[in-house]
């Protein structure tokens, strides 16, 4: 594979995120750098960055006389995760509202859910889930907190590895498509709390998809 000089570690670490977060690299998978260093035709020192990178991203974890692999959480990592990122997304969505700009809040929301149901109608999986994230991610760009926002986009790597193998499910695409919806139609209405429990309600309808087309 021929990778530019100037940004090995960056192209290395976004190959292999995607490489992960769309299971080509399967949950449990051990990385080598043997095995990398071969794929990519690179030093070691790159690689390592990259891999350092996809821990911070809580997508791959060291462990001792193991070496690397693709996180593979369990039943009850997995509830505590959707039960955090509820948490984070009303936080999220209260400092949203506080924001000055509501019109500008009110246009970002609305352009990605646009964005996920064009996506939808066309059949793109790929776009549709990245519109779907973003449907979560657009409320921190207004919340004015850049530790919420860090700490957001960290963690919804993990879900995205779920929400990827799931949302390949047509009815739970338009299922989920809905739920956004509804989140924005309480928040448009002027009702933040509203959708803060919507979207709680959401984090858990997902958890439910999760477990039921994973097996852990």
């Amino acid at each position: 594979m021929t990778l530019n000089k100037a940004t090995l570690s960056e192209q290395i670490y976004q190959i292999l995120r995607k490489d992960i977060l769309t299971q080509q690299i399967p949950c449990g998978e051990k990385l080598t750098l043997k095995l990398l260093k071969e794929r990519f035709q690179v030093s070691s020192t790159p690689i390592r960055e990259a891999l350092t990178r996809l821990v911070q991203d809580k997508l791959i974890s060291y462990y001792s006389n193991v070496g690397v692999r693709v996180i593979q959480p369990r039943k009850q990592e997995l509830e505590k995760i959707y039960e955090f990122m509820g948490d984070l997304d009303g936080l999220a969505i209260r400092y949203a509202a506080a924001h000055p700009q509501q019109e500008a809040v009110l246009e970002g929301v609305r352009g990605v859910l646009l964005r996920g149901q064009q996506a939808l109608e066309a059949n793109e999986p790929l776009e549709w889930n990245q519109a779907s994230d973003d449907f979560h991610l657009e409320f921190y760009r207004f919340c004015r907190n850049p530790y919420l926002t860090e700490s957001a986009e960290r963690m919804r790597s993990q879900l995205t590895i779920f929400s990827y193998r799931y949302g390949q499910q047509p009815e739970i695409e338009e299922s989920i498509q809905r739920e956004h919806q509804e989140i924005f139609q309480a928040y448009e209405a002027g009702f933040p709390e509203q959708a803060v429990s919507l979207m709680k309600e959401h984090l858990q309808a997902s958890l439910l998809h999760a477990l039921e087309y994973i097996k852990l």
